[in-house]
């Protein structure tokens, strides 16, 4: 798996959990601490994430641009 699929699923799968523990605060099944805890997480990895992708694409930029 390339490392810009597992960025694409990591995105994906963040995505699913933040709406599955907003659902979940909102229907009141897990209280504000839980869902604040879960929330940082998901957090760390997609900051990761994000990072990665923004260097990939400056290093790409920097490749079309030579």
């Amino acid at each position: 798996m390339t490392t810009a699929r597992k960025i694409r699923v990591l995105n994906i799968a963040a995505t699913v959990l933040l709406l599955t523990i907003l659902t979940l605060q909102f229907t009141k099944v897990i209280d504000a601490f839980w869902s604040m805890a879960l929330l940082a997480l998901i957090g760390a990895p997609t900051t990761v994430a994000w990072v990665i992708l923004e260097r990939r694409q400056g290093a790409e930029k920097m490749r079309d641009r030579a």
